[in-house]
């Protein structure tokens, strides 16, 4: 029926793993010296975002959920210049945000300094 991905138990290089699922294996530990990208999300974050649905996350700071297709997340990273992108968009080789911040921390690829093209 959907697509079954197939998690290591144990840590691995993620230098060919890219998008969501990199944000994953990063997130959860199971990428050497790799850190996870991802920053909390609070309530005011995203302002393009339209019919945000607010809730307390870890006791201690309010931030938001959208409904779609009848289920509830929060799959955004915010970017520097406070643009928003979906987690499929985070260290993909592409600049999502237009200033670079969805690659910075991406230890899966390089920027090149005269084009700025990022290589895997």
């Amino acid at each position: 029926s959907g697509t079954k991905l197939m998690i290591p138990n144990s840590t691995r290089t993620c230098e060919h793993v890219f998008g969501e699922v990199y944000v994953y294996l990063s997130c959860t530990g199971r990428c050497h010296n790799t850190p996870c990208a991802l920053q909390p999300l609070r309530h005011d974050s995203c302002p393009r975002i339209q019919n945000k649905i607010f809730t307390l996350a870890k006791s201690s700071y309010l931030t938001f959920l959208i409904e779609q297709g009848g289920k509830y997340h929060n799959n955004f990273f915010k970017c520097d210049n406070e643009l928003c992108v979906r987690f499929d968009q985070l260290c993909n080789l592409v600049d999502d945000c237009g200033d670079g911040s969805d690659e910075r921390k991406c230890k899966n690829h390089f920027q090149c300094i005269t084009s700025s093209f990022y290589i895997p």
